[in-house]
Parts: C-alpha cells; structure tokens; sequence
C-alpha cells in the first residue's frame, strides 16, 4: 500500500429487511426552550418594619445584644438578627394548611354535631415561625476555654399562620 491512498474496502449488503426495520424505526424529538412563567407565586412570606401599617402576619427585625443581658462569655458575635413573627392570620389562611377544616369547624362551634359556642378569637391560626435557621458562635466555658458552638433555631427566616 502507497502512502497517501486510502484503501477501499467493501462493505457486507445490509439485508433488506433490516433496512426498512432502521428506516421504520420511531423516534422521539425533544425541543426545550428556556421560558419564563407568565404566572408566578404569590409571595405572602413578609418583612415589616415598627413603622409598617401592614396588619397580616409579618416578620419583624428584632436586634439580640448579648452584652446588654450580661453575657460577657459570649465572644462572637456580641449582637445578631434574631426576628420575631407578629400580625393577624384572616380566614383566608385556613385554606392554606391540611388542618384548616377542623379549626374552621371549632371556631364556628360545629364539634360532633355540638352546638356549643367557641370564643371568638379561639383555635385560629397564629402568625408563628416556619422556618429557622441556626447561628454560630464562640464563647467561653465554665474553665475558660474557647469553645465553637453552632446553635439551632436562633433566627427566624420565614413567618407563616398556623
């Protein structure tokens, strides 16, 4: 063989019935395209201010200063942001929760066929925590040494009624 000659060879036939069973053969075309939603989720999770007139369930700022409860053992941080949840849940939060049924039940005074009335402002959702989050700190022990400790639920990331 020469250098720069390519040598043919000769494929084997490919048996008729095996061609049309690869020419027959289905498919499946998949097109993606990047979209944006028309339609976007309500957001309810809100952050309010002492100078918010909002009344729903919010969350609030609320500023944690170790030193000022006098617990110098705390290095770091002397101070986080902590949150509180404070505001009304309406009714239109019941439908929002798998229990929502039974409560609406008990405030109307329906329990078992009970006729009996439920104080008003009983049994409904409260604006509470749904999600929270921990915190990192160093501080010092009962002997003085310097100790790393991670601290679970200490911030409030999310309120919600329930």
């Amino acid at each position: 063989m020469k250098s720069g000659v390519i040598s043919k060879k000769k494929m084997p036939p490919i048996d008729m019935y095996w061609m049309r069973v690869l020419l027959q053969k289905p498919y499946l075309e998949i097109q993606v395209q990047d979209q944006t939603s028309s339609r976007s989720k309500r957001n309810l999770d809100l952050d309010c201010d002492e100078h918010s007139a909002e009344k729903r369930c919010c969350r609030y700022p609320l500023v944690v200063d170790f030193e000022s409860f006098g617990w110098d053992f705390v290095i770091v941080p002397r101070r986080y942001s902590a949150f509180y949840c404070a505001g009304d849940c309406p009714f239109l939060y019941y439908q929002q929760h798998a229990h929502a049924h039974v409560v609406q039940q008990q405030r109307q005074g329906r329990r078992g066929g009970s006729t009996e009335v439920v104080a008003p402002g009983g049994g409904g959702p409260c604006c509470s925590p749904r999600r929270v989050s921990a915190i990192s700190m160093l501080y010092f022990d009962d002997y003085m040494n310097i100790v790393y400790g991670h601290l679970p639920g200490m911030v409030v990331e999310q309120c919600g009624c329930s």
